[in-house]
């Protein structure tokens, strides 16, 4: 398997809030709010996060 494939692009909102060390409803609540400085992808009823706008918000540099 490639390097690219090992690495996901996406968060789930539960991986983002563990991430964050916050708990999920205080991610969904400010994406409500407007407040959430990355805006999700909704996928059906599911909320997802690029993780290059995760990385990029958190001033990580990602490699290929």
């Amino acid at each position: 398997m490639s390097k690219t494939m090992d690495t996901p692009l996406w968060y789930t909102e539960a991986e983002l809030a563990e991430l964050m060390r916050v708990h999920p409803s205080t991610i969904s609540r400010k994406v409500r709010a407007g407040t959430f400085p990355i805006t999700p992808l909704v996928v059906g009823a599911r909320r997802v996060y690029a993780v290059a706008d995760v990385h990029r918000l958190a001033g990580l540099s990602i490699e290929h």
